[in-house]
């Protein structure tokens, strides 16, 4: 027991302390003889503190066990009042007629830190993945831009014109205004999606509508291809289009994938990208997005490292883009895979989880 560097703690049936180990002492801030003597739940918080003897009694009446044998994590309380994470595993003993129950703790406050340090690492590394997307899209977004605020301006100066012979254009003059007025919109929703695609703000898991995020992502990714004609179909079934997760996440995925395929039909006499939403054939419970493109397609080579860091099909790609975005699928429980079309070009597939099923 004294040379555990776990935690060790022996109960009797009444849960009473009978020994703690030099570790568990380290652990809980206690000394050995301030505890021995005093019952478990000194050690636990709420709602542990007041279960805990019932635990105890169900068990030695019925059997049933809800940590004995089995282990779990739950939370303990040192002797500063601090509630810390803690792996637990308890097992039964017999001693001279009567029975013990020995429990295994590890801290697990280090780990849980590290744990929490590398999600907001994470964050931040799919956060400055996004911004980086926005500076390469930037000239062909400032432009998106500037044709509905050139229109705008068009119409409202139609509309000065008109004032001045109202008895000309009176009729004319609310349909101007009015379209003046739906150039600004669209203008002020493009700098909108914009903006909640690059902030950094807290990673939130809620009903996502596939269809909305599919058709933000497409605004987003195509500003710098308005000229190539570039042919967009979506075929979306609405009882897969409800999923659970992270918008912005998505949608960075998506933006990626969208990208990538239209990148990779610049030179595609057909240029043609299919966006589909259906049920996943093997995992009902999962929705599955597949992007399609006519483009040049991917050599076998190529495939099984294709999410890995760094590697890239594109000259002068970096190759963190689809590592990014196998990193946000597997985070939100899904998996993510890439296919030649045997008529050429590549599709792109990752599934999420429905929101029914979430």
């Amino acid at each position: 027991m004294n040379t555990l560097v776990d935690g060790a703690i022996v109960i009797d049936a009444r849960g009473s302390i009978q020994l703690i180990n030099p570790a568990g002492e380290s652990i809980f801030g206690y000394a050995a003889k301030e505890v021995i003597g005093r019952n478990i739940t000194c050690l636990m918080p709420e709602p542990y503190h007041s279960e805990h003897d019932g635990y105890l009694d169900r068990y030695l009446k019925t059997g049933e066990a809800k940590i004995i044998g089995i282990g779990r994590e739950v939370e303990g309380q040192r002797s500063n009042g601090e509630i810390f994470p803690m792996s637990l595993a308890v097992g039964e003993m017999g001693h001279q007629d009567s029975t013990l129950f020995v429990g295994i703790i590890r801290d697990l406050t280090e780990e849980r830190r590290r744990e929490t340090e590398f999600d907001e690492l994470q964050a931040r590394h799919f956060h400055l993945s996004r911004v980086a997307a926005m500076n390469e899209m930037g000239t062909a977004i400032a432009h998106e831009i500037n044709q509905p605020l050139a229109a705008a301006a068009n119409y409202i100066e139609t509309g000065k014109i008109l004032c001045t012979r109202l008895d000309e254009g009176g009729e004319k003059l609310g349909s101007v205004l009015e379209r003046a007025l739906e150039q600004n919109n669209r203008a002020a929703e493009i700098i909108a999606r914009m903006r909640k695609f690059i902030e950094r703000g807290d990673v939130s898991s809620e009903t996502v509508d596939l269809d909305e995020i599919i058709e933000a992502s497409v605004m987003l990714s195509l500003s710098r291809f308005r000229d190539t004609q570039i042919d967009i179909i979506r075929d979306i079934n609405p009882n897969a289009s409800q999923v659970f997760g992270d918008g912005v996440q998505i949608q960075q995925v998506l933006v990626n994938l969208i990208r990538n395929g239209c990148e990779a039909m610049t030179d595609s006499a057909h240029k043609q990208l299919h966006i589909s939403v259906d049920s996943d054939a093997e995992h009902p419970n999962l929705a599955c997005v597949s992007l399609s493109d006519t483009g040049t397609g991917l050599s076998q080579d190529i495939i099984p490292d294709l999410f890995t860091a760094f590697t890239s099909t594109k000259t002068g790609g970096l190759g963190v883009g689809l590592s990014i975005s196998q990193s946000i699928v597997r985070a939100h429980g899904g998996r993510i895979w890439a296919t030649s079309n045997p008529s050429g070009g590549s599709t792109f597939s990752f599934t999420l989880p429905l929101a029914d099923d979430a």
